[in-house]
C-alpha cells in the first residue's frame, strides 16, 4: 500500500498539553510520526514533524483537522506534501560540532552561516541562546557536515576569518557518531 508524506510545523505560546493536542489530531486521522523535533524558543513551543499516512489527504484537509487545536491553543500550522525520498535523514559523513560565542551582536549567525555556505559546509543542527549572566554571552552551537575533501584545519581557517569580522570566539570538536 502506498504511503503519503507531509512536513508539518506547529508554533504556539508554550503551555502544558501541546504535544498531546497535536498528536491527538494525527492519531484521529491515522497519521504516523516518522521523525520529529520540538523545542522552546523563548516562550514559543515549536514542533516540526515528518508524518505519513496510507490515505492520500489533501493539504487543506489536513490543515482543517487542526482547527480545534488552532483555536484552543492559538496554534500556527504549516503543512506541505513531501516525496518519500525526503523522509530519510541523510547521515552526515564528516560530522563536527562548532560552538561560537561572544558578546551579543547582530550578524553572528549570518557571518558564520554565510562562510559555511560559501565553502559547501552543511549545517545539520543549529541552536542559539543568550546566557542569563550579568554580562550575557551569545552562544551558537552547530552540528555541521564537513565536505569529505575538507580537513579540520581548513574549517578552522574559515571560522577564523568569519569570527574575526564579528569579534567572537569558537571551538570545534569532531563527532564520531550521529545518534538520536
Amino acid at each position: 500500500m502506498a504511503k503519503y508524506f507531509y512536513a508539518l510545523t506547529v508554533i504556539s505560546r508554550d503551555r502544558v498539553g501541546m504535544v498531546a493536542a497535536i498528536s491527538e489530531v494525527l492519531y484521529e486521522k491515522g497519521i504516523s510520526v516518522e521523525d520529529s523535533v520540538s523545542t522552546l524558543l523563548g516562550n514559543q513551543f515549536t514542533m516540526t514533524l515528518i508524518v505519513s499516512s496510507e490515505k492520500n489527504y489533501g493539504v487543506l484537509e489536513l490543515k482543517k483537522a487542526f482547527a480545534k487545536a488552532r483555536k484552543n491553543l492559538e496554534l500556527s500550522v504549516s503543512l506541505r506534501r513531501i516525496e518519500k525520498e525526503e523522509v530519510k535523514t541523510k547521515e552526515p559523513e564528516n560530522l563536527y560540532s562548532v560552538s561560537v560565542y561572544g558578546e551579543d551582536r547582530v550578524g553572528i549567525v549570518y557571518f558564520v552561516s554565510k562562510a559555511f555556505a560559501e565553502n559547501g559546509i552543511n549545517i545539520v543542527d543549529l541552536r542559539t541562546r543568550l546566557t542569563k549572566a550579568d554580562s550575557p554571552v551569545y552562544v551558537m552551537i552547530m552540528d555541521i557536515d564537513l565536505p569529505r575533501d575538507m580537513n579540520e584545519e581548513k574549517l578552522k581557517s574559515i571560522l577564523d576569518s568569519a569570527c574575526k569580522k564579528i569579534n567572537v570566539d569558537y571551538s570545534v570538536r569532531k563527532i564520531e557518531t550521529y545518534e538520536l
